[in-house]
């Protein structure tokens, strides 16, 4: 006869109904109120069931597995998907916050870089002070020092910070710093964000409007001038661009603007190799004016070949500092 007191097996009716025990402890529930009429009773009334219903049959006990099982199924399945979140909310984090973007040098601020010691030294940072430098490598290559870096937004995850050494191999052979694609230091003198990002639209011919605007918008004839309109004379040497201004300009900012005019003129000349002159077309206070620059005025102001600006990213920015930009 089954020896587990009766008070035992009543306080287990309520997890037997609700198929909550294990087979072990179902078997041995069943075998004491197969010989107990009082547990037998208690049982039939929790249930309501008739005596045929008691004790579970088969089908009762596939349906109760299935229960058990289904439960199971969805604990797993909530796990899973708790997990699956957790992990792309933590891939996101490392995404943006720690790995970041590449970045291409197009907005920075460079000091102090120098070749001595055996090191690169420079200190540079964004000039967006909303985001920061990440994972910050050089590659030194066949004279050169490449800079890479990725952008980041500040977080807790990811600090300011701008003064950067790096161990090179062969220091004595180092001619130039590049970030991305801008030069950042060339045959031992720092470049400006200016000249560098001038330097970098360089190209061989003016036919190319799309280089040409690049060049342009390095040097900001928009931002100077406002809304332009272009005309290439290319039909035969020497080439030329004719650069027409929308705006109407006050006589009071002539003589700035045509300043202007004649320093992006020889900056344009400098890094368009077979580009010979600019003429801009334009109106002050409803006159019309016209202004030429060609290769020998740029000679005559820059002291030498206004072309070696589009061999040497040192010379180019001598002339920006000269220009005054």
């Amino acid at each position: 006869m089954n020896k587990i007191p009766c008070e035992v097996i009543k306080d287990l009716f309520p997890s037997y109904i609700d198929g909550l025990t294990s087979e072990r402890t179902n078997q041995l529930i069943e075998e004491h109120i197969a010989e107990c009429h009082e547990c037998t009773e208690v049982l039939r009334s929790m249930r309501g069931d008739t005596e045929d219903t008691i004790l579970p049959g088969e089908d009762d006990r596939k349906e109760i597995d299935f229960l058990k099982k289904t439960r199971l199924m969805q604990k797993i399945a909530f796990i899973s998907s708790m997990a699956a979140i957790i992990m792309a909310a933590l891939f996101v984090i490392i995404r943006v916050f720690i790995v970041g973007s590449s970045y291409d040098g197009t907005m920075y601020i460079v000091n102090n870089v120098s070749v001595d010691e055996g090191f690169l030294r420079l200190n540079i940072s964004t000039s967006d002070s909303a985001t920061v430098l990440s994972r910050v490598k050089c590659n030194e290559e066949d004279s050169v020092v490449t800079i890479k870096a990725n952008l980041v937004p500040v977080s807790i995850f990811k600090r300011a910070r701008s003064e950067y050494a790096f161990k090179l191999s062969d220091p004595a052979t180092i001619k130039q710093v590049k970030i991305g694609n801008q030069v950042i230091w060339d045959d031992g003198e720092t470049i400006s964000p200016l000249a560098s990002l001038v330097y970098a639209s360089r190209h061989d011919y003016i036919g190319d409007m799309s280089a040409n605007g690049k060049s342009a918008n390095a040097i900001g004839v928009y931002t100077r001038l406002g809304e332009y309109e272009n005309q290439l004379e290319t039909a035969a040497e020497p080439y030329g661009w004719i650069i027409r201004p929308k705006n109407d300009i006050p006589s009071g900012k002539a003589v700035l603007t045509e300043s202007d005019m004649e320093s992006m003129a020889y900056v344009l000349i400098g890094v368009i190799a077979n580009l010979d002159h600019v003429t801009y077309e334009y109106t002050v206070d409803g006159e019309t004016r016209s202004m030429s620059f060609t290769i020998d005025d740029a000679d005559a102001f820059f002291g030498r070949s206004i072309k070696d600006c589009g061999k040497s990213a040192r010379v180019l920015n001598e002339l920006i500092e000269k220009t005054g930009f």
